[in-house]
């Protein structure tokens, strides 16, 4: 026998004068009721039409909500009755699960299965945005069925207001929003897609990737710091990364002894878990020449070769804080690591550890002339867009080059 959906005022007045409106499901001669959490008088109500009447002044909104809640009744009907299972009792079942689905325990889902799958940074930025949400909430709690574009942009103002957050900062927090809400309507936990009533700011334009050239590299190998310092071992480390193709921040703090043999330097990425193994050069033995004899575990001395890392978590902390230290800061007129050596140098930019990938893809073109797909062997990408994004910033360098080829 085919369902059927009525709306109707159940017969309980509240103390606002308002009788609540409610969804009858029937199914087999059997009645289930759902509450659609919207009340009005009698004399608001039309009974025949199942509807608001236009006496009321938000008698429009009223029935669109009505409506929206009645073709969720019907989208969970059709759902079960493809698997045998459309009863009264399934469905109201059905829709009440959906009406208590709470946007931070599919976060936590979501979460847990990022960390299963090593995804640190995926997962760190998941916890930045549940963070923001528990403050805007004031509690750890936020029924699906709340979330609209209009709350949506609420959250946007709030990102902007109280962290001052910019577009790109605001894109990139959404971007995990959009996977929970993604996976809530797949779940059919929610009824509408509240990103067709909100559009998430855009990114800004990228800033210009800041790239050293192979002569203010040769500066900063020519100062004279104090062996064994703290800006001497971020020098040799920056300069090991450059030298070895750009090798990321997080492997080279995680490059041990072991890792050199027979003249080869192997190791496994951190960010893709690939392999990687290339012969040394000249300029690498140089500089692992200066911690021959040293009795640690990893070649530099950013992590602590008596402390356990075998938490992924964990290690992710110790690099994240390491590097955060190595770019180095600047107080009260002091710098430390790449600020003070950029500025020994005389280099007037403000240079992280990750410049040393980007100077390295910028040399290895410009000067040497590898062509993508080399650059893409060397810099260890997984995809070919992600190095031809490098070499965006350098297409009006070899653009003058080439011109100069001609005239």
């Amino acid at each position: 026998m085919a369902t059927s959906f009525h709306l109707f005022l159940k017969n309980r007045k509240k103390q606002n004068g308002e009788y609540p409106i409610y969804l009858r499901i029937t199914n087999n001669r059997k009645h289930k009721y759902v509450s659609t959490g919207l009340s009005v008088k009698k004399k608001h109500w039309n009974p025949e039409a199942e509807e608001v009447r236009r006496n009321h002044d938000n008698y429009k909104t009223l029935n669109e909500t009505l409506e929206l809640k009645v073709n969720e009744a019907r989208r969970v009907q059709t759902e079960l009755s493809r698997n045998g299972h459309e009863t009264a009792k399934a469905i109201r079942e059905r829709i009440k699960t959906t009406q208590k689905a709470d946007f931070f325990e599919l976060g936590e889902q979501l979460l847990k299965e990022l960390e299963a799958n090593k995804k640190y940074y995926a997962s760190k930025t998941l916890k930045v945005v549940l963070k923001k949400f528990e403050e805007f909430e004031g509690e750890r709690s936020l029924p699906l069925k709340q979330i609209d574009g209009g709350y949506l942009e609420k959250f946007e103002n709030h990102l902007r207001t109280e962290y001052g957050n910019s577009d790109s900062t605001i894109n990139k927090n959404f971007e995990p929003i959009r996977k929970i809400i993604n996976r809530a309507l797949k779940s059919h936990l929610m009824a509408n897609d509240p990103f067709k009533e909100y559009e998430v700011p855009t990114r800004s334009r990228a800033k210009q990737k800041v790239k050293l050239t192979f002569e203010q590299i040769q500066d900063i190998e020519a100062l004279k710091l104090e062996p064994g310092s703290w800006e001497w071992h971020v020098r040799n480390a920056f300069l090991f990364s450059f030298y070895s193709g750009g090798i990321r921040f997080g492997d080279i703090c995680g490059l041990q002894w072991q890792n050199v043999k027979n003249g080869k330097l192997s190791y496994q990425m951190n960010k893709n878990e690939k392999p990687f193994s290339t012969e040394l050069n000249d300029y690498q033995k140089e500089i692992l020449n200066r911690y021959s004899g040293a009795s640690d575990e990893y070649i530099f001395p950013f992590l602590n070769s008596h402390k356990d890392y075998s938490d992924p978590v964990e290690l992710r902390r110790a690099i994240s804080s390491n590097n955060v230290l190595v770019n180095g800061k600047k107080e009260e007129g002091k710098e430390t690591g790449l600020k003070l050596i950029a500025k020994l140098a005389g280099i007037d930019e403000n240079i992280s550890f990750h410049v040393s990938r980007h100077s390295f893809a910028q040399y290895a073109v410009s000067e040497r002339g590898l062509d993508v797909y080399e650059l893409m062997q060397t810099l260890r990408h997984s995809k070919i867009e992600t190095t031809q994004s490098y070499l965006k910033s350098l297409n009006e360098e070899l653009a003058d080059k080439a011109m100069k080829k001609v005239f």
